[in-house]
């Protein structure tokens, strides 16, 4: 059994502790409501099934569908809405 998928699947949620004082790439809340009910562990292929069409806030005030943020990036899985919103950071 893979090491990662033991654990326990977690509702939609951020680690408060993760937003330290800096500017925000994407917007964090419209993140939230974009994965809301959603699971974690989650594969980039079941987010854009489940929520591609949804969109969310990027810096200075646009908006881009999260499917198209998701296939910018290079990751499979997201292990939470923190670990997922840290690699869209990454790609916009």
């Amino acid at each position: 059994m893979d090491r990662d998928r033991m654990q326990v699947p977690q509702e939609a949620s951020l680690n408060p502790d993760s937003n330290a004082d800096r500017p925000q790439n994407v917007g964090v809340g419209t993140v939230l409501d974009a994965v809301q009910g959603c699971t974690f562990p989650v594969s980039r292929q079941e987010l854009i099934a489940a929520r591609g069409d949804k969109d969310i806030e990027l810096r200075g005030g646009s908006r881009e569908k999260l499917r198209v943020v998701l296939l910018r990036s290079e990751a499979d899985e997201f292990l939470s809405v923190t670990d997922l919103v840290q690699k869209l950071e990454r790609v916009v």
